[in-house]
């Protein structure tokens, strides 16, 4: 097995990763819920956004990791710390939603909006945030998310980032993910649930969890 670093030619790769992981094990894609968008379109729009190469937030082909085996994609996340170009990584979303998506769309879209901020839980800035983590079927088992983890760490360490802990927000539906986060050092820090039923339409549980893991630089 080896870890590199993504590149264009990872792009297809990565945009599946973000869907199976905005899935969640259901059949629920929550931006495609939230703009009322096709899986394609969304796709389309991810595509457009590694293009852009926008720094601050989880859709940047730099921040992902893989790890291949015999040569084969096996497992990606992405990872960056917040706040470190000095604007959160939701606003700098908010701004490529604006750019990339039909505006009507967008502005539809402002209650749906509101309804996910009841379970939305602020990301910590200067901490290590990680998502779009996913391993393809055929290698799941082998501890590659642990060693993707590990390597970011390093990595940013190694660049000069300042950070002294790791974050991860998921649902709290994703038992077995809490589990082997557990398993790994990680502990849950906050947990914040929607009021409004109609949150799952949006997402595949109304429950959302912040898990974080202390770290030394």
């Amino acid at each position: 097995m080896t870890i590199r670093r993504a590149t264009e030619n990872d792009i297809d790769f990565l945009i599946t990763a973000i869907i199976e992981a905005e899935k969640s094990g259901s059949d629920i894609i929550s931006y495609c819920a939230i703009f009322g968008i096709s899986e394609a379109e969304f796709r389309s729009f991810l595509k457009s956004v590694f293009e852009e190469e926008v720094e601050g937030q989880e859709f940047y082909i730099a921040n992902f990791l893989i790890a291949e085996i015999e040569g084969k994609s096996a497992a990606t996340l992405s990872a960056w710390v917040e706040h470190e170009t000095g604007v959160s990584s939701n606003m700098i979303k908010s701004n490529l939603f604006m750019y990339f998506i039909d505006r009507e769309k967008v502005l539809n879209a402002g209650p749906n909006i509101q309804l996910m901020n009841e379970a939305g839980i602020p990301r910590e800035s200067h901490a290590l945030q990680i998502e779009c983590v996913y391993t393809a079927p055929p290698f799941r088992g082998q501890g590659l998310t642990y060693q993707l983890i590990d390597e970011q760490i390093r990595l940013h360490q190694e660049n000069g980032s300042t950070f002294n802990k790791v974050q991860i927000i998921l649902l709290k539906n994703n038992e077995k993910a809490i589990k082997a986060y557990e398993k790994a050092g990680f502990t849950i820090a906050a947990e914040k649930k929607a009021t409004s039923e109609a949150i799952l339409q949006l997402l595949p549980c109304d429950t959302k969890i912040i898990m974080e893991k202390n770290i030394q630089n």
